[in-house]
């Protein structure tokens, strides 16, 4: 076995075990998506990535205690110091075998596992711990092989990158094809499949090979030499390729193929929905309620249900909720959308007026609408029925579409018409990219965090709620065009300030004068006009903003329709506004929003913007976030100090001052911080920019995932290249010119987003990929060079080798930055996020100095000492 077969050796399992952290990081948001709520998605995701973390404390106790032995080095030629012996190849090896079989077990237990703890938010600790498993065994075998190679950190890295990039783009193809489960288990069989394969491969060196022989002392040769002929033992051999043919095996069993056609095999190795999702009480039903389907892509689990028993009160008033309604989508477990039998007639849809969504077409004119997240297409219904001669429907998720398509004419192919017009895009893209205009725009309950962005990427909403996309919903009205919104009655306080300052805004007028362009009605308990129940907390709300004043015959119809229907008006312009809306409209100069503030408890003061687009954030801070930075930062503080006691106890004492020891020690972890913060922050960042012109949460994440980690993992391997010995150089020439490009982001990054927009999508994809490559390639060079800049400092000495500790560092340094990124992000916006993260690396940069200052100051120590002797 040559060092060169085996550095490829361990590029290729460091590929497939980073490809597969995170296919399982983001596969598993949908997982807990399902069991829990989104923002405990988010958190669960967050501690479990300390398991990389710990995983490589792991490996840095092991160093430290002596399990990982040097082997006995002399002088060798340079072609053979590919392989760094920190031990031998064989035990090496051997060790990646054992960590790879053991997280391709660690995975079916997990989902077997969590399929069993009750699907409650009283066990989220629980989920915490077991989701962290499989990611410590990953961050084991990646430690290791950081280990085992530092001076070859360029190639390993960009493995290590080019494998997660390789995720982003198979993680949707993947979701569509298998599952959320059956990815989780590919997983296991990729991670091990690539070690025990690879390992099957390897031949051993002949006995006598004078690259084994310079790694042993001559009295061990003979013995090294015939351990390295074997590689591993035998019975390993056997273990793995047993357990490579059972993780097939149980792969082809809960595929979705066998599962349609196999008996008993549904509900195995699958996840139950949470007991306060509303799928959980229909599938706890089934004499009420057919399970029809369930489908998954890359950002939503779509189920299908069908309601087979209807009480009395459900259908008397003559809503369609009894037999008209052929099945729900359930999006996620909770957010459904009907579908409704049709004949394609006009005359078989006169049932949705009583639909309180169907006031706006009541008392304005309305030929041609748009309808935003048209879901099953009930909106489109609305709309024929109340006089639309074209609807464009733009929808998101293509898979609720292909599911209402699937009902083809019992749902009047409501997809499919000539009058219909569908666009799969995101609402807030396809607005700003549309030049038509429409006499009404109807957004109904569009929750725009449940159809987010997977994995520990982004806790943030789209940009259907701000400021600026309301001025853009204003632009795209004909003269006295409506636009017409349904949402909960909590969510009001948020919604009317926003709704307030786009129309002040694009209209130039005073915030006293735009109340005559709003109507606000509320009904509870549904929504229907005649309400029954006043005891529901949660009840819709219609809000209809246009563009131009509501005339005193438009107030006068809606007032009537509501007394007449038991409903509450809020505003009906500014003939009537009820406490505390009535302060928002007030004319008290710029304390005007104060004490609308000061009139609401625990509102958000922060208005939502592009910056900032936290429309859901009912308070500035969330709790859980608060909760959820608390828990990171201490985990982290704890893992941090272990780690570091761990370097020290490692550390051989000198004889002479060592002062410059612990500046360059210091440089180097406050490096890994600030690298590990900056690159987080900047990528959610990206991110969340790049959304609004890429549009669906999907392409967004495999463009913008695949684009930063591709050219990261090209940085990486030309920052060894160009720099391999001067790594000092590489961090002091890159940073400048990255803090050079993140500024250009800063100034001109939106205004290129707004004049792109309107490109075709392989056009805007290829742009953003333009766009962020040299950013990329930048922060690539960052971790090899610190690598590479530790070792040298240590003279090569293995026993100083600590790059385990930093890449331990380095990886919880990364998740307090996928917090932070979000946290920040609604107090400062997305734009100071970029300032935070220039700083990050600004900070490395001085890290770096604050290192090479201290390698002269050792060196220069070491001289003196050398004279005096």
């Amino acid at each position: 076995m040559t060092g060169r077969n085996f550095l490829v050796f361990l590029m290729v399992v460091l590929f497939f075990a980073s490809l597969s952290t995170i296919l399982f990081e983001l596969a598993l948001t949908r997982i807990f998506s399902i069991i829990l709520w989104y923002d405990y998605a988010f958190m669960a995701i967050s501690v479990a990535f300390f398991g990389l973390g710990i995983g490589s404390l792991l490996i840095h106790m092991q160093k430290g205690d002596g399990k990982l032995q040097p082997f006995q080095q002399r002088a060798v030629r340079p072609w053979r110091r590919l392989l760094l012996p920190t031990m031998t190849p064989a035990t090496l090896t051997t060790k990646i075998i054992q960590y790879s079989m053991a997280y391709a077990v660690s995975v079916p237990v997990f989902i077997f596992i969590v399929t069993q703890i009750p699907p409650d938010t009283s066990y989220i600790y629980l989920f915490y711990f077991t989701s962290s498993i499989p990611f410590f065994f990953a961050g084991s075998i990646m430690a290791l092989i950081f280990f085992a190679m530092p001076r070859q950190i360029s190639k390993l890295y960009f493995a290590d990158l080019i494998g997660a990039s390789s995720a982003a783009l198979l993680l949707d193809p993947l979701m569509l094809g298998l599952g959320a489960e059956p990815v989780l288990l590919l997983t296991s069989l990729l991670v091990a499949g690539s070690a025990t394969i690879g390992v099957l491969l390897l031949r051993g060196g002949k006995k006598g090979d004078p690259y084994l022989q310079e790694q042993h002392s001559s009295a061990e040769s003979s013995s090294a030499a015939t351990m390295e002929q074997g590689i591993v033992t035998q019975r390993l051999k056997i273990s793995a390729a047993g357990l490579l043919a059972g993780l097939i095996l149980l792969q082809i069993i809960t595929s979705p193929t066998m599962i349609a056609t196999a008996v008993g095999t549904d509900d195995l190795m699958k996840v139950r929905p949470g007991v306060n999702k509303g799928l959980y009480y229909q599938l706890n039903k089934p004499e009420k309620f057919d399970h029809l389907s369930t489908q998954w892509n890359s950002f939503s689990r779509i189920d299908v249900t069908k309601q087979l028993v209807y009480d009395a009160a459900s259908s008397s008033d003559g809503s369609p909720r009894g037999p008209r309604e052929l099945a729900m989508i359930i999006i996620d477990a909770d957010a459904g959308t009907p579908i409704y039998q049709w004949d394609g007639s006009k005359s078989d849809i006169r049932w949705v007026r009583q639909y309180m969504d169907y006031l706006p077409y009541e008392i304005s004119r309305a030929e041609d609408a748009l309808v935003i997240g048209s879901g099953g297409g009930q909106d489109i219904l609305t709309a024929l029925a109340g006089g639309a001669k074209k609807v464009t429907a733009v929808e998101i998720n293509p898979m609720i579409v292909s599911t209402v398509r699937g009902f083809g004419s019992q749902a009047g192919n409501v997809y499919d018409r000539s009058d219909v017009q569908l666009f799969i895009d995101d609402g807030r893209r396809f607005i700003s990219s549309s030049s038509s205009k429409f006499d009404t725009i109807t957004i109904k309950l569009v929750d725009t965090w449940a159809a987010q962005l997977a994995g520990g990427y982004a806790l943030s909403e789209n940009y259907l709620y701000t400021v600026e996309a309301f001025q853009q919903y204003l632009r795209h009205l004909d003269d006295g065009g409506m636009l017409v919104m349904i949402r909960w009655n909590f969510e009001l306080p948020r919604l009317m300030p926003t709704v307030a300052e786009s129309l002040a805004k694009e209209t130039g007028k005073s915030i006293e004068d735009v109340s005559k362009h709003i109507i606000v009605v509320e009904d509870r308990p549904g929504l229907f006009f005649g309400r029954t129940d006043d005891s529901q907390t949660y009840y819709p709300v219609l809000v209809m903003v246009k563009s131009t004043s509501f005339t005193a015959d438009q107030i006068d119809l809606v007032r009537e329709k509501a007394e007449r229907n038991h409903a509450e008006a809020i505003m009906l312009a500014d003939t009537y506004i009820v406490s505390p809306y009535d302060r928002l409209f007030s004319n008290n100069g710029s304390d005007r929003y104060g004490e609308y503030i000061s009139s609401e408890m625990a509102i958000n003061p922060r208005i939502p913007t592009d910056d900032s687009p936290f429309f859901f954030a009912r308070e500035l801070v969330p709790k859980q976030m608060i909760i959820l930075l608390g828990t990171v930062l201490a985990i982290s503080a704890a893992l941090s100090l272990m780690l570091i006691y761990h370097a020290k106890r490692g550390k051989k004492t000198t004889t002479f001052n060592n002062s410059g020891t612990t500046a360059r020690t210091s440089g180097f972890v406050l490096f890994a911080i600030c690298i590990g913060l900056g690159f987080m922050i900047l990528e959610i960042t990206f991110i969340q920019k790049f959304l609004l012109l890429l549009g669906t949460p999907i392409m967004a994440l495999m463009v913008i995932l695949f684009s930063i980690l591709l050219s990261s993992g090209i940085g990486a391997y030309l920052s060894g290249r160009l720099f391999n010995n001067r790594p000092y150089r590489a961090v002091l020439v890159s940073i400048p010119v990255l803090a050079g490009i993140v500024l250009f982001y800063l100034f001109f990054l939106q205004g290129i987003i707004d004049s792109s927009i309107t490109m075709q999508l392989p056009f805007r994809a290829a742009l953003t990929f333009v766009i962020l490559f040299p950013a990329g390639l930048l922060m690539g060079f960052q971790f090899p060079a610190l690598i590479r800049m530790a070792f040298l400092s240590s003279g090569f000495r293995q026993s100083d080798n600590n790059t385990t500790l930093l890449w331990g560092i380095n990886v919880i340094a990364s998740i307090i930055g996928t917090v932070l990124a979000a946290t920040l992000a609604m107090i400062i916006g997305f734009n100071g996020n970029l300032l935070v993260g220039l700083a990050m690396y600004l900070g490395a940069g001085g890290s770096a100095l604050l290192a090479f200052l201290g390698d002269r100051k050792y060196a220069n120590q070491s001289l003196a000492l050398t004279k005096e002797r």
